[in-house]
């Protein structure tokens, strides 16, 4: 099944990747300046509307990461051969069965 995947399936992640990082640094850049520049008799500063938006945006972005890094861990993992036995007295399905 590693060689089902067409090469162009790489270049669709790629372009998304860079489609998904331009928005959000767009939004990033937005939201920054309106609490910079903003003029206003209010104080200013970064709304509480604003500071949700860019928490949600960068711990999506942490979680991509993670969830990548776990999966490339995993997969270039060197471990082989049966997975190991479970502790004496843990009973499993193997012993309902029989």
């Amino acid at each position: 099944m590693n060689g089902s995947r067409s090469p162009a399936a790489g270049w669709v992640a790629v372009i998304l990747a860079v489609g998904i990082a331009t928005a959000i640094n767009a939004i990033t850049f937005a939201s920054l300046y309106v609490a910079v520049f903003h003029k206003s008799d209010v104080s200013g500063g970064l709304s509480t509307n604003a500071a949700t938006l860019l928490t949600t945006a960068f711990g999506g972005i942490i979680g991509v990461l993670g969830s990548y890094i776990g999966y490339r861990a995993a997969a270039s993992s060197t471990m082989s051969g049966p997975p190991a036995s479970p502790p004496p007295g843990v009973q499993t399905d193997a012993d309902t069965e029989s």
